[in-house]
């Protein structure tokens, strides 16, 4: 069931963290009438109400995943926000990856596009299953806890 107009209902916050220091905030908010979720990635500072929104994921066939990679050098470690369907193959720079290509299996797990095995630097989760938590960078992998009612994440894509 699509909507014309969204009637977008606040969903939560994840809060991207490296130690104390709060680096973003991923949000999310779910239409009443059709489900379909709409995503933004906001970062610290005076912003507008629109700035850092990502769009629409409608149905089943597509998620907003949250990835986080690892940093090193003049890569900063950083969480991302991604739209995913299923089959798609996305990029994400990250150190000690021979490949940067990464694909979407059919139950959401994450591999390297070119040889299947998990990617080494960078962790994927599902950005729904992880509101109204955090993500804290300082270690690897990234502690990521979230007070919605199951145990803390261990960097698992859990399904919806």
């Amino acid at each position: 069931m699509g909507c014309t107009v969204h009637d977008f209902l606040y969903v939560g916050a994840l809060n991207v963290y490296i130690d104390q220091e709060l680096l973003k905030v991923l949000e999310a908010w779910r239409c009443r009438a059709c489900g379909a979720v709409l995503a933004g990635e906001r970062p610290m500072g005076p912003i507008s109400s629109t700035e850092g929104l990502k769009g629409v994921t409608t149905g089943e066939e597509e998620r907003w995943l949250a990835v986080a990679r690892k940093g090193a050098g003049s890569l900063p470690p950083d969480v991302l926000l991604v739209r995913a369907r299923k089959g798609q193959e996305f990029s994400v720079e990250a150190i000690d990856e021979e490949d940067s290509r990464l694909l979407v299996r059919d139950d959401w797990s994450v591999v390297r596009a070119s040889d299947g095995s998990p990617p080494k630097t960078v962790v994927v989760y599902d950005l729904l299953s992880q509101l109204k938590g955090y993500i804290d960078l300082s270690t690897w992998p990234p502690k990521a806890f979230t007070l919605q009612r199951r145990s803390a994440v261990e960097g698992d894509l859990k399904p919806l």
